[in-house]
């Protein structure tokens, strides 16, 4: 039904990262017309490319008048705070002003779970407020409430940590037998890229097909786990042997249960329901990748 809903569709997508280029081939295989935008200048085979920046409403208000969905995810030049508000809120701010009057069935913004702050090993779901504690969660948080003052129906959808093809941080950690302590027990949660993009390829045919589709949604896997058993099990496939230095001990990251209620109530299915599945998949990939 999915790829049905999106066969003749006019999809745009702003930002053609990892993420952005891997939806765009995906909507171009499901039969969908994508318009692609960024600063570059190449774009998967099949996307229509406009080069623009999301901060520039100019450039913006080019895009086609046929656009009937719209997904962005954009990363920022740089990770300090003024990278986070010059890409996200000010962005989300021209893209308002570029688009207003248009009449999009929905657009899709991806954010990040980062908007719920720390939450103590605390359960989150779609349904919990978001209450950051970090100037960038609350600069995300802004950028999102400023679509959701524009013209038409929005969806934040929350990613969780992406892993997947070419996102080798954590394997590498483990490569280099850098453990995770185990108290006080860290609680993560994350997402393969893959299914990160089913998640907006799902919601973008509920969308068109004009299904019910929640103002926000939480992408993660549904598979909460602590740090240490993520990296002790990622040890044992790589044949290493884990140490936990004085400075990890001390060192402590947000830590809350994610839980996709929505996905789930909506029926969304996984291809990687968990760590294990993912990483092994990813493991695999790099062992063939070798031979």
């Amino acid at each position: 039904m999915t790829d049905t809903a999106l066969n003749g569709r006019r999809i745009g997508v702003i930002g053609l990262g990892d993420l952005g280029a891997a939806l765009a081939s995906r909507l171009v295989v499901a039969g969908a017309r994508v318009t692609g935008v960024r600063r570059g200048t190449e774009a998967p085979t099949g996307v229509e490319l406009l080069r623009a920046d999301l901060a520039d409403a100019s450039a913006l208000a080019c895009l086609r008048d046929d656009l009937e969905a719209l997904v962005v995810s954009v990363t920022p030049d740089r990770y300090d705070l003024d990278g986070y508000r010059a890409t996200y809120l000010e962005g989300a701010r021209s893209l308002a002003t570029a688009l207003a009057g248009r009449g999009l069935t929905r657009v899709f913004w991806v954010s990040s779970t980062g908007v719920y702050g720390e939450q103590g090993g605390g359960d989150v779901d779609d349904a919990t407020p978001a209450e950051p504690d970090s100037e960038r969660g609350r600069v995300l948080l802004a950028a999102e409430q400023a679509l959701v003052e524009s013209d038409w129906p929005v969806t934040a959808v929350r990613l969780a940590g992406i892993y997947g093809p070419g996102r080798n941080a954590l394997i590498d950690r483990v490569r280099s037998g850098r453990g995770a302590p185990e108290e006080p027990v860290q609680w993560t949660n994350r997402i393969h890229r893959d299914d990160a993009v089913e998640v907006i390829v799902f919601l973008l045919a509920r969308a068109l097909a004009g299904d019910r589709v929640p103002e926000v949604v939480i992408g993660s896997d549904g598979a909460p786990t602590p740090r240490h058993e993520v990296m002790a099990w990622l040890a044992e496939q790589l044949g290493v042997t884990l140490t936990v230095s004085a400075e990890e001990e001390g060192s402590r990251a947000p830590s809350r249960r994610l839980w996709p209620r929505a996905l789930k109530e909506l029926g969304f299915t996984w291809r990687y329901p968990d760590y294990r599945v993912g990483y092994r998949a990813q493991l695999d990939a790099a062992e063939r990748g070798r031979l």
